[in-house]
């Protein structure tokens, strides 16, 4: 039998510097009973003094250690171009040869392409990358992975509604999100709200000013931390409503295969997208989805919240276990006019498929996606070989 390994982190040290990519990763260890090691002090679990998630352990080196975890914040703040002053270092212990610790990077950044794509980067021995599609290039050392359930949004959600007592509702609320709208929110907003409409009524209450501090001490230590994410409003009203619209990211053509020609801007890169739309109607491909993993389809699972997304195997998203359409979630196709007619009709003519698609939902997450479950993931990772699918190289 395989003795537990001794895991470091190599974590980042201010209060405000959401690191939301190791949290859950360190409490599963906990759960486990797992040992596990850390650069800084970070992430205050309650308003007790120094009840940090993660403690300093100066007599533990990342060298003594099996695997050795970067949150992606340690890269993200500065670009790795940027003169060494105003950067984190490119800590020596990646670029040893012949090391007997395996290096992994927990890249939950936006976009698609991010700093991890650099060439520095292929000195991981692993990138575990949320937001991946199974149809966009990726470098040869990235797998997928997902943002999944920390104890904060369990805890959050833990107040749930029986379902009978909800809502019959769509709960929309896109307000502290990105500045720009995502064609996959647009896509919803415009084509399958309005036709849910007699049947799940688009529920939008009033903005919770995200930037005022809750008066609950508990409350407001997560919000300063979570970079004012934190809302016990917003977990009230997921967890007071039988469906919501969980869409993230854009969805584009089916070619080429760096999709981050499609995150440009420019006229150059104008002209290139026209060009790849073109080519990709004439291939007949699906088009794909790319950022499209989000906070809000993960606590929609935790409430026990019909999350409403787009059909993610058809559209190529990749996570390590796969959510089933019409089990776990619903998800919709925005290629096909009849397809979106034919969701709202099965809805229609299923009404106790909502309850059974939450409760569903909250299990599958629960088994795959609590932190046990991404801390016992990250641990079998250190003896994967291949990915699941091949990845494409730029």
């Amino acid at each position: 039998m395989m003795s537990a390994p001794r895991i470091y982190f190599h974590c980042c040290e201010e209060e405000d510097n959401f690191q939301s990519d190791i949290i859950p990763i360190a409490e599963g260890l906990r759960d486990l009973g797992i040992e596990y090691y850390s650069r800084s002090d970070y992430w205050r679990q309650s308003t007790q003094p120094g009840d940090f998630l993660f403690r300093a352990t100066p007599d533990v080196r990342p060298e003594d250690c099996d695997i050795v975890v970067f949150p992606f914040n340690w890269f993200c703040w500065c670009k790795l171009d940027q003169p060494a002053a105003v950067r984190r270092e490119f800590p020596g212990l990646l670029t040893r040869k012949a090391r007997a610790y395996r290096t992994v990077l927990i890249d939950d950044l936006d976009g698609y392409e991010t700093v991890s794509w650099e060439s520095a980067f292929r000195q991981f021995d692993l990138i575990l990358r949320t937001k991946l599609n199974g149809r966009a290039n990726r470098p040869r050392n990235m797998r997928p992975w997902a943002i999944g359930l920390s104890k904060r949004i369990l805890k959050a959600t833990a107040t749930a509604l029986p379902f009978a007592e909800r809502r019959r509702a769509v709960f929309v609320s896109y307000n502290a999100s990105h500045p720009y709208p995502h064609t996959s929110r647009v896509a919803a907003l415009e084509r399958l709200h309005p036709r849910l409409e007699p049947l799940l009524p688009t529920w939008r209450p009033p903005f919770t000013d995200v930037g005022a501090p809750p008066p609950d001490p508990e409350d407001a230590l997560m919000w300063r931390q979570t970079n004012y994410r934190h809302s016990a409003a917003y977990y009230e009203r997921m967890g007071s409503v039988a469906a919501c619209s969980a869409f993230c990211g854009e969805i584009v053509p089916s070619l080429p295969a760096r999709a981050q020609v499609y995150l440009w801007g420019g006229r150059k890169a104008k002209v290139l997208r026209a060009y790849y739309r073109l080519l990709s109607a004439l291939s007949g491909g699906h088009d794909r989805i790319i950022s499209c993993d989000s906070f809000r389809f993960w606590e929609a699972l935790a409430a026990g919240t019909v999350a409403l997304n787009v059909d993610l195997e058809k559209y190529g998203v990749q996570l390590p276990v796969m959510p089933r359409n019409w089990e776990h979630y619903i998800g919709v196709d925005f290629g096909s006019s009849r397809g979106l007619k034919q969701a709202v009709e099965r809805i229609r003519d299923d009404p106790g498929c909502l309850e059974r698609i939450a409760a569903q939902g909250r299990a599958w997450a629960l088994e795959h996606y609590s932190p046990a479950a991404q801390a016992a993931r990250l641990i079998g990772a250190r003896a994967e070989g291949s990915p699941a699918s091949p990845p494409i190289d730029r």
